[in-house]
């Protein structure tokens, strides 16, 4: 079995059912994996018992965390470092790939970001655009995640869509609204089929 740890709280999150679903678009079989959010990467350690039970069955664990920024403690190189030494001090088995591209600076949301159909939706992207400078350095600014919900919620969705939504649901097999062909995604979907691939 292959265990991939997410930072996200638990599965009602985009980031949860998006690597749920880009799994599924590689042909992935479900029972060959599990989803486990950890709730942050300071909770990796109450995962500790779970990452050697399933190397002792003889599974491979994947760790899949944002690289951040350096103006909330993060960026790729420092992120990388600190999550090998804590792997390394747990004394667990794990491969690492970090939000955007496994070498960038960001997150999840920034590789939302750049997957979303700008050729589509321009508009939104322009208008959010002027929203922000019209707010200028009077208010608080949305954060991306923020964005990226605006962004698929202002979409003309169905109601039994948008309901599903706030269950992190955000249409990621949508081609009006997402391109899973972006070569943004290509160094995930080979972090994915290298180590899914060499599975028994």
């Amino acid at each position: 079995m292959i265990n991939v740890y997410l930072e996200s709280k638990n599965s009602s999150t985009p980031e949860y059912v998006f690597v749920n679903t880009l799994l599924r678009v590689l042909n992935i079989p479900q029972k060959e994996y599990n989803i486990i959010p950890i709730n942050g990467k300071d909770s990796l350690h109450l995962a500790r018992n779970q990452f050697i039970q399933n190397t002792i069955e003889g599974g491979l664990n994947l760790i899949i965390f944002d690289a951040d920024y350096p103006h909330n403690h993060g960026c790729y190189q420092k992120r990388k470092e600190d999550l090998l030494k804590k792997i390394s001090d747990l004394g667990i088995e794990a491969e690492l790939f970090l939000f955007p591209n496994n070498v960038d600076d960001g997150d999840f949301e920034l590789l939302l970001e750049m997957i979303a159909r700008r050729d589509l939706h321009r508009k939104f992207f322009d208008c959010f655009h002027d929203y922000e400078m019209c707010l200028g350095d009077t208010y608080v600014h949305p954060n991306r995640k923020g964005k990226m919900h605006t962004y698929i919620t202002s979409m003309p969705l169905s109601n039994t869509k948008r309901n599903k939504i706030g269950s992190g649901e955000w249409l990621f097999t949508e081609e009006a609204y997402w391109n899973l062909n972006s070569p943004t995604l290509d160094s995930l979907k080979h972090f994915f089929q290298a180590h899914f691939t060499h599975q028994p």
